[in-house]
């Protein structure tokens, strides 16, 4: 279960009470101490319009300069028709509204802390101005532009003159000379979380969809060069509320920070701060669900908000979850920093004061018979306003418990008669964890098909369903532990949805590995870059943000662009070369009508108008040979004629 995005929630700068909001500006608030109600009231709207609901809403704490004045606390909210309204938390009444303080809405304020008499709150809006308003009178005192982009967030320092205002991009501005400090790389996504150390020194900040916390530096000279972030926190999920405490160090070189995801952890780090600040995980806090008590009414716990207390400092930090009705509210010490992070997991419990049936599954229905009609905890004064079962709706709560018992009385039994798992027991003192198959049986279950056609390999994990949809255990602990022969067989994987869906899940710190040592392969072995490309393009998809920003991983990205940019410059000249010799080879044919002949082949066909043409042919050379026989026929009879007569001539003239 994931933390509401309806619902608001806040501590108080004390840590004495907590807030609850909803986007239709209904205010709930407790003690912290007791658990109970104090008050319940909601914020007017000048019109039924939705831009009159509430937008944000900070604490705001201010003394009366009298004598003998109690400090007064108040809940500053700010809606979508760019209006600012304070209320009284020991009341539950208005005290002041300004209108039109920030054109197209209020999109952010902040308490001003400081040591001085200015009790001011800041706010920011659509309109990328900033406005400093007086917690007392509500008069607005200044105004400045901010920026050049609509404003989402803003904190205020413990001077209370240096404001951090964010958006689309990230600053540092002085309120009282309005004048920029310092300008940051920021987010890819807009900012919505904001927090500044107990001395000032150092900023946190998170936005919409990036799993990482932002660290920093918040002084030195005045520059108009962007500052790179001093340190990254890593999360599993983004982000949604900070908060920071000062180290019981007396150096004064140490701060401890908390960030609450959406889906409801806390995460505890204790920097460093040195010439950069090295942060390390101190502890996670989870709400611990009974698996054997999950059925599908069930839902997991979610951590709602969490601040460091005041009077322990980095020690202990109260944390709310459970129903938003009414919360619980427990204060949980943290241990020592130790070489590993520590795991606190709270155990599952009921609000008390709430009306429900006794029983249910769990601690609160053992022992009571099958036919034993349900009973209530009693109501009272402390907890008016609190849901109420009625009695309609006592049987369909009855009919959902016994469908809920049955369901888990059915995935008991199915759990029975699956084969049994192999225990996998963590050395070094770890716990003993049951049920999951160690790093060899996962290594065996990887299977290379290779398809006849020569297709990339494809990465199989024997499971229940015969395929599994994401293998971010396997690459995770390859990447963690420098498995080269696990990490080939992952990136061998050629599902597209599957590897789409193991880097989404991957850890910002792995994706980081995981693009190092894919840039090491592409440069390495260029021929695989269909291959390693893919998991590339999925890094850039999913963790560019965090990329982007990570000090480590610039060498990476720099190597990444060089490569491909040597690559697309051979492109160029190589498709130059290609026309050139297609232009040649088109030229040069016509040249050897031989060598074309030749390797066209032999052609035979068969033409009637050719063998009319040819015995036209041998009858004119018959009809010629007949002439000429003629006429040789005819000369030799004149001339064996004239022969003859020579001769009768000679004899004659033989005889005279």
């Amino acid at each position: 279960m994931s933390v509401s995005t309806t619902l608001r929630f806040a501590f108080s700068p004390t840590g004495a009470s907590f807030l609850v909001v909803n986007d239709e500006g209904r205010f709930r608030l407790f003690d912290t101490g007791t658990g109970r109600l104090q008050v319940e009231f909601a914020a007017r709207a000048s019109q039924a319009d939705n831009a009159q609901q509430c937008t944000c809403f900070a604490w705001a704490v201010a003394e009366n300069k009298t004598k003998n004045s109690p400090v007064r606390q108040f809940v500053i909210v700010g809606n979508g028709a760019g209006e600012l309204a304070a209320y009284d938390t020991a009341l539950g009444e208005e005290v002041w509204r300004l209108a039109d303080c920030h054109q197209g809405g209020v999109t952010g304020v902040a308490w001003a802390r400081s040591s001085d008499d200015s009790q001011q709150i800041y706010s920011v809006g659509a309109d990328k101005g900033v406005c400093a308003v007086n917690i007392l009178t509500g008069k607005l005192q200044q105004r400045f532009q901010a920026g050049k982009h609509a404003l989402t967030c803003i904190k205020a320092a413990s001077d209370g003159q240096r404001v951090m205002v964010g958006g689309a991009g990230l600053a540092m501005w002085d309120a009282s000379t309005q004048q920029r400090l310092y300008k940051y790389p920021g987010h890819a996504t807009p900012v919505d979380a904001l927090a500044f150390s107990p001395d000032g020194q150092y900023a946190m900040s998170s936005s919409r969809g990036e799993r990482h916390v932002a660290v920093w530096k918040a002084t030195g000279k005045v520059s108009k060069k962007t500052k790179p972030a001093a340190a990254l926190l890593s999360l599993d999920q983004p982000p949604v509320q900070l908060d920071a405490a000062a180290s019981a160090d007396a150096a004064g070189s140490q701060f401890s920070v908390l960030a609450v995801s959406s889906s409801g952890r806390l995460y505890v780090w204790q920097c460093q701060a040195n010439h950069t600040v090295e942060a390390t995980l101190r502890a996670t806090i989870q709400v611990e669900q009974d698996p054997a008590e999950m059925t599908t009414s069930s839902r997991q716990e979610p951590i709602h908000a969490a601040c460091f207390e005041a009077s322990t400092g980095e020690d202990t930090v109260v944390v709310a979850r459970g129903s938003s009705a009414k919360p619980i509210i427990e204060r949980v010490a943290l241990p020592a920093l130790a070489a590993e992070p520590a795991c606190i997991r709270l155990e599952p419990r009921q609000a008390e004061g709430i009306l429900l049936q006794q029983n249910q599954k769990g601690k609160q229905g053992a022992g009571k018979a099958a036919g034993q009609q349900a009973t209530a905890e009693a109501v009272g004064a402390d907890n008016a306003g609190h849901p109420v079962l009625l009695r309609g709706h006592t049987r369909k709560r009855q009919a959902d418990s016994e469908l809920a018992d049955a369901e888990a009385a059915l995935d008991t039994q199915a759990a029975e008669l699956q084969p049994a798992v192999v225990e996998s027991r963590v050395q070094d003192g770890q716990q003993e964890q049951e049920g999951e198959p160690t790093l060899e049986q996962r290594v065996q279950a990887l299977h290379l098909h290779q398809s006849p056609a020569g297709a990339q390999a494809s990465l199989e994990v024997a499971g229940p369903s015969g395929k599994a949809t994401s293998v971010v255990v396997l690459l995770s602990q390859a990447l963690r532990s420098n498995d080269h022969q696990l990490l080939e067989k992952c990136f061998a994987m050629s599902n597209d949805k599957v590897m789409k869906s193991t880097v989404r899940q991957l850890a910002p710190a792995d994706a980081a590995r995981l693009l190092q040592v894919a840039v090491q392969r592409l440069q390495s072995s260029p021929h695989r870059g269909k291959q390693i490309a893919a998991w590339v393009r999925a890094l850039l998809l999913y963790h560019t943000a965090y990329l982007i920003s990570a000090p480590g991983v610039q060498g990476s990205l720099t190597g990444l662009y060089q490569t491909i940019e040597a690559r697309l410059a051979l492109y160029k000249p190589l498709a130059s070369l290609q026309g050139r010799l297609d232009l040649v080879l088109a030229q040069a044919a016509p040249l050897d009508p031989l060598a074309s002949h030749l390797a066209a082949g032999p052609m035979i066909f068969h033409d009637e108008d050719d063998e009319l043409q040819e015995a036209e042919v041998e009858n004119v050379l018959a009809l010629q040979g007949a002439d000429e026989d003629d006429t040789d026929s005819d000369g030799s009879d004149a001339l064996d004629k004239s022969d003859s007569d020579a001769s009768s001539d000679e004899s004659d003239a033989d005889d005279e």
